[in-house]
Order: C-alpha cells, then sequence, then structure tokens
C-alpha cells in the first residue's frame, strides 16, 4: 500500500490527505509502477523554505516546493514499498500561487505535490521538451482525478 509519511511545521492546517493518497495511487498508474511508493512531506514555513531554496538552489526566495528523491532506490528493490524521497511544501506560498493564478487552493496543492513526485521520479524541466513531459505527466494526474485548474 503507498504511503504518505506527513509532518507539518507550518501554521497550514492540512485538508487535501485523501487526495494526496490519491495522487500517490495514480502516479504508480501513469509513471508505471511496479510498486507501492512511500513520500515524506513536510509543511514549512515561508522563512525557512526560503532558507531551504537558499542553501540547496542557491535561489534567494520563496520557492512552493523542493524535491529531495533517495539517491538508491536499487538498494531498496527488495521491499514492496519503494521510499522515494522528500518532498517539502511552502503552504503559504502555494495560497498565494493559487490566487494570483486564479486557481483554487485544492487544485494548486494537488498540482504542486504531483509535481514534487514527478521530480522525486527523476523528471525535470530543465528544457521545453523536459518541462512538455512533465507537465502532461502531471496534468493526466489531476484529470484522471477530475481536479481542474477551477476546483
Amino acid at each position: 500500500m503507498n504511503n504518505l509519511v506527513f509532518k507539518n511545521e507550518s501554521f497550514h492546517k492540512f485538508k487535501f490527505l485523501t487526495e494526496f493518497k490519491n495522487i500517490l495511487d495514480e502516479a504508480i498508474k501513469e509513471f508505471n509502477l511496479d510498486k507501492f511508493i512511500e513520500v515524506d512531506l513536510l509543511f514549512v514555513v515561508a522563512p525557512k523554505m526560503k532558507k531551504l531554496n537558499k542553501l540547496y538552489r542557491n535561489k534567494n526566495y520563496v520557492t512552493d516546493v523542493l524535491s529531495f528523491p533517495f539517491e538508491s532506490n536499487l538498494e531498496f528493490s527488495f521491499l514492496d514499498t519503494i521510499p522515494l524521497g522528500q518532498i517539502i511544501i511552502s503552504p503559504w506560498k502555494i495560497k498565494k500561487q493559487a490566487k494570483n493564478l486564479n486557481h483554487s487552493i485544492k487544485r494548486e496543492f494537488c498540482y504542486i505535490f504531483t509535481h514534487g513526485i514527478a521530480h522525486l521520479l527523476g523528471y525535470d524541466h530543465q528544457t521545453e521538451e523536459e518541462a512538455k513531459i512533465m507537465n502532461e505527466h502531471v496534468e493526466n494526474i489531476m484529470r484522471k482525478m477530475n481536479i481542474t485548474r477551477s476546483k
């Protein structure tokens, strides 16, 4: 069974646990995985996210999500559930983006979480072609869950 290990260091009340667990189920199908997956999820306050973004990406601003994949997935191949890594989210930034993009908060949280999972699985958006492939996977999951830009 897929597993989400959640820790909240922010002041945000987490409302989308069911959706996030369903995203893990959909990710198994979308990315053709043959095992269950586990993701560590951490919500942090904006100043901490800015500090982490500066430390790990040398970017001095609050970002919405950081993804830290486990490098040695092969070491875990004997397990029934593969630990993918950690996703860190700034709820403050997500809420701000949702407002700016005229998306629902649910849509923005779910999209960003799914985006983080894609990163954990090795997808990136450094080039236009990479971004197209990654975003297509993320949008497929959003569509399957019926989470549109307005919902």
